[in-house]
């Protein structure tokens, strides 16, 4: 996903949190500080690398849709009460329980590291919930929908390859992985894909 993860607070819509909304929310009492590994094993993948279950201190089961919603390139199954998303080699999945699995880890440096993103990310995912606990079961659906074909539709289609693609369609399959951003094109309707891609900001 390479930076794309990191810019998850670039498009800010009207329906997002103002201010005042944040200052009335408690966030001692909504945000969690913890991020205790309780498994860490191999991967498989890559010896030389491992993978964690981390266990955080709140359940995450009304985040998951909006943590689905925010990042680009997630996915969300009701049935297993679970969101992932990848970034960067990593497979991130975040358990309705507060369980958090990494997987292709380097060292304990770069563990850090993630913990710090990921507990960032549920954190603004929980503070949203507090303000908006009712998420429009349309906008989910919606998002589920989305596949490489509808990027595509919202592109150019002048196979330009100033993007690094060998052609537009090429460039929607890695928008929709999480592998490029809609930055890398510029005559993208840059909007209206981070709408599709981003139906929240957290």
């Amino acid at each position: 996903m390479s930076d794309t993860f990191m810019k998850l607070n670039i498009y800010i819509s009207s329906e997002d949190m103002s201010k005042e909304d944040l200052l009335r929310v408690p966030l001692e009492s909504v945000c969690t500080e913890k991020f205790e590994v309780v498994d860490r094993s191999q991967c498989l993948a890559d010896p030389e690398r491992f993978k964690v279950v981390a266990k955080t201190d709140k359940r995450l089961e009304d985040v998951l849709p909006i943590l689905f919603l925010a990042v680009p390139n997630a996915r969300y199954s009701e049935a297993s009460k679970t969101m992932s998303y990848s970034f960067n080699r990593h497979n991130v999945v975040v358990g309705y329980n507060g369980e958090v699995a990494v997987t292709f880890i380097k060292d304990d440096d770069e563990l850090k590291d993630l913990a710090r993103k990921i507990t960032d990310l549920l954190n603004r995912g929980l503070v949203y919930h507090a303000s908006h606990p009712e998420i429009p079961n349309s906008l989910i659906e919606e998002k589920k929908k989305l596949n490489p074909m509808t990027l595509y539709k919202k592109l150019p289609h002048t196979d330009c390859k100033e993007c690094g693609e060998s052609g537009c369609y090429a460039f929607a399959c890695r928008l929709f992985t999480g592998e490029k951003s809609v930055e890398n094109c510029r005559y993208a309707d840059t909007t209206g894909i981070k709408r599709l891609l981003q139906p929240i900001a957290l």
